[in-house]
């Protein structure tokens, strides 16, 4: 007999793993960039949407649901902080035992360039009983590797700005529980729960420890599912973001990303809305929310799905290869 344990109860679990740490000050770029095309669409909504290939990098522990043997996604775009280039590319295995799953990005804008990779690993933690009705607890972690090189500019001084060189050792943690209730999905996800950082800026002295509390994000989300008929399903996402938790210098900030899903056969179309700042560096720096809105579309044709978002100042594009 399988125990009878839900995602809820694990959440008291996470927190006490995770405590604020002294650090240099950093950017943690990949944070505030293209992550999955099918997620911006959405608002940044997703973190209990299995859809797509780049999904493992807005929760973990999404790769344990893929229904093939894999997946390969490669996609391109640009946005507000990398308004040049935006590439991603994920690969995903699977096999009964869990997934694995690789993922690098090139970021390249006007702020910054980052190198930034991943490598995941997901699986069951937990089975439920099927006379609960409640589907699984996944669990998957990513383990980064962030590389920088953007402008740093010392207080009161107006000469051009140095270049700084940042390297981040970052890991992601998720959770993930489909029909918690009925028609209800659930995941947990903390972005950057731990992490070490070692920077170098020209001219001064290299810095180095554990990241801080304010660079940790704890996400809650929960995706509400219609089926109407064979053909026709909606999908309803909401994911809360907490910030500055483990920062006790810092207000507590909160950030909205919800959205919509239509699917008709092979083709979808997607809306999110956000009340984010425009400027993703300000999830890092200040938090100065407007109300932000976001669309796309998506067409799947066996083994390949391509998906499209659009935004203000930003879009991306997706293909993933399911085999």
């Amino acid at each position: 007999m399988y125990r009878k344990i839900s995602i809820i109860n694990i959440i008291a679990s996470a927190f006490l793993f995770s405590a604020s740490a002294n650090a240099p000050q950093l950017n943690l770029f990949s944070r505030a960039s293209l992550q999955s095309t099918v997620s911006q669409a959405l608002g940044g909504a997703g973190a209990a949407m299995p859809v797509g290939g780049m999904q493992g990098l807005i929760n973990p522990a999404l790769t344990a649901t893929c229904k093939s043997d894999g997946s390969i996604a490669a996609g391109y775009g640009r946005d507000r902080i990398f308004d040049k280039t935006a590439l991603p590319i994920g690969i995903v295995l699977t096999d009964n035992n869990g997934a694995m799953g690789l993922y690098y990005r090139f970021l390249d804008g006007n702020k910054g360039r980052v190198n930034d990779a991943a490598i995941n690993f997901s699986g069951t933690v937990f089975q439920q009983a099927a006379a609960q009705g409640q589907g699984s607890v996944d669990f998957g972690m990513n383990i980064r590797y962030e590389h920088s090189v953007w402008p740093y500019i010392y207080e009161n001084d107006d000469s051009d700005a140095a270049k700084m060189r940042s390297n981040n050792l970052l890991v992601d943690i998720g959770f993930y529980q489909p029909r918690i209730m009925e028609n209800l999905d659930f995941a947990l996800v903390i972005r950057n729960f731990t992490g070490y950082s070692w920077n170098r800026i020209e001219g001064a002295d290299k810095t180095k420890g554990q990241i801080r509390g304010r660079h940790r994000t704890v996400v809650v989300g929960c995706v509400y599912n219609l089926a109407l008929g064979d053909a026709l399903r909606f999908s309803l996402p909401a994911d809360i973001e907490m910030n500055n938790l483990f920062e006790k210098s810092l207000p507590n900030k909160y950030v909205l990303r919800t959205g919509l899903e239509g699917r008709i056969s092979s083709y979808t179309v997607r809306f999110g809305y956000t009340n984010a700042p425009e400027d993703p560096m300000e999830l890092i720096t200040d938090f100065n929310h407007k109300n932000l809105f976001f669309g796309g579309v998506g067409v799947f044709v066996n083994p390949l799905q391509l998906d499209f978002f659009t935004g203000k100042k930003e879009w991306g594009v997706t293909a993933t290869w399911f085999y």
